[in-house]
């Protein structure tokens, strides 16, 4: 019998950002031996508010029911947390030297996730995944935009399919940027603003609990950011025996209008240089 209050927290989390290998690297990791991860990709248990409104999703009676506002009011906090906890391995499956996690790449882009996430375990590490804001945005409005065909599925944030050809949807959203009137979903440009997503995390949690990667990395070197991963962790090294096979990798029926790419370029300009400032790395986005 498992008594109340039994159960394991995860020791870090991979928070973002959206398109940008967080999948692949969620199932890279669960190939070291001392890690095991949460029994699902994308929890969302720090992101409510992206049940609110959508009664249909079977988290929506979990989560999407809580006072968002208040998230960790005491009459609604300890189910949404069992519930939460249950995903994870208990204690003595973990033992004294495995470590379990999450991957939720809402996390990086959601405003109050870090705050919660710091009430929550301000020890906890993070892992954040950055990938060129354009080429990032593209991704996401194909996949969006595919929604019901092939091997793509309606997402929590994105329950309806996208119907506008991607100058459309960029042109109208960078218009909502500039009248500070901006919804949250879908993000096409907002969630490549990673400047001020990372100040929201940096403003709670200490710059060495949290390692950013380049996603290209992941992708062409992928070894080596495993084996960073793995050090950034605290864990042993691991010889992989396995050849790294590419995840969730779409392949795209068009290519990014010129036009609309030189408009993102000089969009993002000012908040990538703010973000290589941040960082003092340069990821070279062009």
């Amino acid at each position: 019998m498992i008594r109340f209050g039994y159960y394991s927290k995860p020791r870090f989390l991979i928070v973002g950002a959206q398109k940008a290998g967080t999948t692949a690297l969620y199932y890279y990791l669960a190939e070291h031996p001392n890690l095991i991860p949460s029994s699902e990709k994308e929890i969302e248990f720090f992101t409510p508010e992206l049940f609110a409104d959508w009664p249909e999703h079977p988290h929506h009676l979990v989560l999407g029911s809580r006072n968002s506002a208040n998230f960790f009011d005491p009459r609604t906090y300890s189910k949404a947390a069992s519930w939460y906890h249950s995903h994870f391995p208990l204690p003595y499956e973990l033992g004294p030297h495995r470590l379990t996690y999450e991957a939720t790449p809402e996390y990086l882009y959601y405003p109050k996730t870090a705050e919660r996430i710091f009430t929550y375990n301000s020890n906890v590490k993070l892992i954040v995944l950055l990938r060129d804001p354009v080429e990032r945005a593209f991704s996401a409005w194909s996949m969006y935009s595919n929604f019901g065909e092939g091997d793509y599925r309606p997402l929590i944030y994105a329950p309806r399919r996208e119907n506008r050809g991607f100058d459309e949807a960029v042109r109208d959203e960078i218009k909502q940027l500039h009248s500070c009137n901006t919804p949250l979903e879908p993000g096409y440009v907002r969630r490549g603003l990673y400047h001020e997503q990372l100040v929201r995390y940096f403003k709670f949690f200490k710059r060495d609990q949290i390692l950013i990667l380049d996603s290209r990395a992941l992708k062409n070197e992928t070894s080596s950011v495993v084996n960073k991963v793995i050090d950034f962790l605290g864990l042993p090294e691991y010889k992989f025996q396995k050849e790294w096979t590419p995840i969730h990798v779409a392949q795209n029926r068009t290519q990014i209008p010129a036009t609309t790419a030189q408009l993102l370029r000089d969009f993002y300009q000012p908040h990538n240089e703010s973000l290589y400032k941040l960082l003092d790395h340069d990821f070279s986005w062009q």
